[in-house]
């Protein structure tokens, strides 16, 4: 079980596979275990999975920190050897790949963010209701709100299907807790403002058609100050690309990594 201490935090990742290396962060809520859908897609790279501080089985006392979190991507890559590796993100984990190419640009080759946009102000309001609300609530129950948010309505035309799905994030080992969920939210709150033009790899920004949380046109104005930045719009996908559209998804990143 590969571990690190880094900053307070005990920080755990996963390595799996033969190849030239290709860092994944997960988003919000989720850990390495969330890219499954797209690892068997993926062969031919060795793909390290890391856990976020305050999500999986990576640990840290106290409040946590966004740029905190790509300091442990970099600390991993300083720990691993690696330097000017692709690095993939979903979500917030495409915002701290974003910060890990802006602050430790030698780290970082091609970079490829995947639901990463502005949030609006609905945005904030639902991650909010949700923290308070996961304290209060049974968590089969709140997963299924959650999932509004995160899928498309074909996902929701089977009910037995989004039942078992609800029972199996609730069942998962490591799912994150009610607290770390909330100071993950937190954390998102204290984001400061980020200059992307600095960012000076190549970037591919993947949006899904549907996506409530990080709308195509949130994905494009993000990114717009990145110079030679290239748009990818996913049809049929909303917020969980990956697990949407696995094919589509794996054939763009592996694409553009070349």
């Amino acid at each position: 079980m590969p571990q690190f201490e880094h900053n307070r935090a005990s920080i755990h990742y996963e390595s799996v596979g033969e190849g030239k290396p290709l860092l994944l962060i997960a988003g919000t809520a989720s850990d390495g275990a969330s890219w499954s859908p797209i690892l068997p897609l993926l062969r031919g790279r060795r793909l390290i999975l890391i856990d976020n501080r305050g999500s999986g089985r990576s640990k840290v006392e106290g409040p946590i920190e966004i740029a905190e979190m790509a300091e442990d991507a970099a600390a991993l890559l300083e720990q691993l050897g690696l330097s000017g590796v692709d690095v993939v993100g979903h979500s917030l984990g495409g915002f701290i790949a974003l910060l890990l190419a802006v602050r430790h640009p030698a780290k970082v080759g091609r970079l490829v963010t995947m639901g990463t946009g502005a949030m609006s102000a609905a945005s904030k309001v639902l991650l909010h209701d949700l923290a308070r609300l996961y304290f209060t609530m049974v968590p089969q129950d709140w997963f299924r709100i959650f999932y509004q948010f995160l899928f498309s309505d074909p996902f929701f035309a089977d009910e037995k299907r989004v039942a078992q799905a609800a029972e199996a994030s609730t069942r998962y080992p490591f799912r994150q807790s009610p607290g770390d969920f909330a100071r993950q939210v937190a954390a998102i709150d204290r984001i400061a403002p980020l200059d992307l033009s600095l960012v000076d790899c190549p970037v591919l920004a993947i949006a899904g058609e549907l996506d409530l949380l990080a709308r195509p046109e949130a994905v494009h104005e993000m990114h717009a100050p990145i110079q030679g930045c290239r748009h990818m719009t996913i049809v049929g996908a909303a917020h969980s690309i990956h697990w949407e559209r696995p094919q589509e998804t794996a054939a763009a990143i592996k694409e553009f990594l070349g």
